[in-house]
């Protein structure tokens, strides 16, 4: 290497140095002065590029940084720091599909401080808190002092409620780098949670001090404010928070529930309910789940008030906007057909504590790809269920009769049942030949469905947002109605039976067991008059509407092809009475057809699916159980692939009376 070579990466060194000092306190302008000099000097420094990129990124120039990272990966693609900030660049555009897939690339690549730091945010932004742990403690075992990876695990410690420890973190970070905004902001918020209101305020002051455009700061302000009810000065932090940075949803929440406050204080000059809905619209929250919460609220709200709350948020729904747009029948009228549907799903969350895990049966081939070669669980589209007349039970009780398509949108649904091991169930499905009680009964927990109501929110959004940047998210679950069109009467709803709490206690005291089998019975007999008289009062609303129009031809073909549309989120969850034995409870996603990249076809075109989460993979099981039917072969040999494995999943074939 000649002198000459040798003082340019002298010097390039220097001015990296002074660029990530300057980083550090947050003079972005001049960290970028200095990443520039060091490309003017030698422009394929990838180090450099992802520098500058990473300055652009903090100025708001989101597009040019894009550019440096790019061009970083073209000098060099095997540095994981390099996938890293390219990772860090679509998670601050919320795209976190191509986020997990550059993250992932970083994560095979062997790693250095920065990488670990990138990766443990990453993981800790997307709940994956086991992971952000692991490279929180690779990061710090380079470096003490890193102060991302310390950051990081300061809101680990706040996820984990353990307030003391996160205070003493941030404190930490504070002693090092004062001039962080966002150590500041993070103490205040640790403070607030542990009831601290006075130092809470004074690091949250100290944090808008230091960067006025900390929207996070703002927020928690809000936040804090707010608690102490004072709602005018908390309404000013979060307009401020929301204006900065509308891309964050809980900033938009966090409006919703002061917005709420304000107006309940008597204070009705910044909104109306309606605006509320708008908001929680913009947090991306589910109709549904907003359903459940106001039921359940502290504020105490009117059924006028939660009306118009739901109103707003229905009137943003692009799948109810679609639907309706140009009718001839009310657009109000629709609404209301349309939100007491919503109101009915709502009361079906399968969430009870007694009923975490929950079985799919299928076929022994099915389970081996699913356990063995990680494939991903579909969920079918309901034209291929095996029931043919899926989907019309509710409209038959409701008075529809004929043929119905879902025009542009269609369900998607995976069934799981709460039996576990049931011999109805093993004589019905996942027969090999045809042979009843040859199939598998796979168990899984709770935690691989959604443990909110968020059904469907990707149909709040636009269209071509929504196929952009989805990616496989869990969804709930929702428990099936089982009624008789003919008597029009909610026969049943699918629950776990009496005999499934008597195997899974086996010595327990037995007063003991069949108390807690009576409540939870109870609480499923209540539930059933509540689902029924919702389906009353739906019938009745589409009566009242029918009774209306009934003389005008063209209005009353509509309904006829829009209700059994608006419905169809309902209609996938409600099956005649001659199935209730099957005990079914389901996850439903309604996608539109028409160029849907997610929408895939079977390779005998026989069927059409979308792809959800795997039950098992190298890193993450959803497995608790796996029952085999009478009829299933080879039983051992698989016990010993799953203890090869090293899987911790219980095995078993029970004697049941079949032959």
């Amino acid at each position: 290497m000649t002198k000459v070579t040798e003082k340019k990466n002298d010097k390039s060194n220097l001015f990296i140095q002074e660029g990530e000092s300057f980083f550090k306190v947050g003079k972005f302008e001049d960290a970028l002065e200095c990443f520039e000099k060091v490309l003017s000097i030698n422009q394929r420094n990838w180090k450099a590029l992802n520098s500058k990129g990473c300055c652009l990124m903090k100025l708001n120039r989101v597009p040019e940084a894009k550019l440096c990272f790019d061009e970083s990966l073209k000098i060099d693609d095997s540095k994981s720091e390099s996938w890293g900030c390219l990772g860090t660049y679509y998670l601050q555009i919320d795209d976190n599909e191509h986020a997990k897939k550059y993250f992932n690339k970083a994560e095979q690549l062997e790693g250095n401080e920065l990488a670990y730091s990138q990766l443990a945010y990453f993981f800790y932004t997307i709940e994956d808190h086991h992971k952000a742990e692991l490279y929180v403690e690779r990061a710090l075992s380079l470096n003490n002092k890193n102060e991302s990876a310390l950051n990081t695990k300061g809101l680990l410690y706040i996820h984990h409620e353990d307030l003391p420890s996160a205070i003493e973190i941030f404190r930490t970070l504070i002693g090092m780098n004062s001039s962080n905004s966002v150590y500041h902001s993070n103490l205040g918020y640790a403070y607030f949670l542990n009831k601290n209101i006075l130092e809470a305020r004074k690091a949250l002051d100290d944090s808008i001090s230091l960067n006025p455009s900390n929207a996070y700061a703002l927020n928690n302000s809000a936040i804090l404010y707010h608690s102490q009810s004072d709602y005018l000065t908390a309404w000013n932090y979060i307009e401020k928070a929301v204006s900065i940075n509308p891309k964050v949803l809980r900033f938009w929440g966090n409006k919703a529930d002061i917005l709420i406050s304000l107006i309940k204080s008597g204070d009705e000059s910044f909104g109306t309910f309606q605006d509320v809905g708008y908001f929680l619209y913009r947090a991306d929250l589910s109709t549904v789940d907003v359903m459940i919460s106001l039921s359940t609220g502290a504020i105490e709200l009117s059924k006028e008030e939660r009306d118009q709350i739901l109103i707003g948020m229905i009137n943003m729904d692009n799948f109810f906007t679609q639907t309706v747009n140009d009718s001839l029948v009310s657009r109000e009228d629709y609404l209301n057909i349309y939100k007491m549907s919503l109101e009915t799903v709502a009361l079906l969350g399968a969430s009870r504590p007694e009923e975490f895990s929950f079985a799919h049966y299928t076929t022994q081939d099915t389970a081996n790809a699913l356990i063995f070669q990680n494939s991903q669980f579909r969920l079918n589209s309901v034209t291929t269920a095996n029931d043919p007349k899926e989907g019309y039970p509710l409209l038959n009780f409701l008075g529809f009769t004929g043929a119905y398509s879902p025009n542009i949108y269609q369900a998607f649904v995976g069934s799981f049942t709460f039996n576990p091991d049931s011999l109805n169930q093993f004589r019905l499905y996942g027969k090999n030949n045809n042979i009843e009680g040859s199939g598998v009964s796979l168990i899984l927990s709770f935690e691989y469905f959604a443990d909110n109501a968020d059904l469907n929110k990707g149909l709040t959004t636009p269209l071509t947002d929504n196929l952009a940047t989805k990616e496989t998210t869990k969804q709930p679950l929702f428990r099936c109605i089982y009624i008789d069109p003919l008597s029009r009467r909610v026969i049943s709803l699918g629950h776990k039976e009496a005999c499934v709490f008597y195997r899974e206690n086996i010595g327990v005291e037995r007063s003991a067991l069949d108390e807690k089998v009576d409540n939870y019975l109870k609480f499923i007999n209540e539930l059933t008059r509540k689902v029924e008289d919702s389906l009353i009062n739906l019938n009745d609303k589409i009566s009242i509407l029918y009774d209306k129009i009934k003389d005008n031809d063209d209005q009353r073909k509509e309904i006829f092809k829009i209700i059994p549309m608006l419905l169809i989120h309902l209609r996938y969850l409600v099956k005649h009475y001659d199935f209730k034995e099957e005990q079914e409870c389901r996850i439903i996603q309604v996608e539109p057809l028409i160029k849907n990249q997610h929408v895939k076809l079977t390779s005998d075109n026989n069927r059409m699916y979308i792809d959800y989460l795997p039950f098992h993979s190298d890193d993450k099981s959803y497995l608790r159980e796996i029952y085999w039917g009478p009829k299933t072969s080879n039983f051992e040999l698989f016990k010993d692939r799953v203890m090869h494995l090293g899987m911790n999943i219980f095995c078993m074939k029970n004697d049941h009376p079949f032959t």
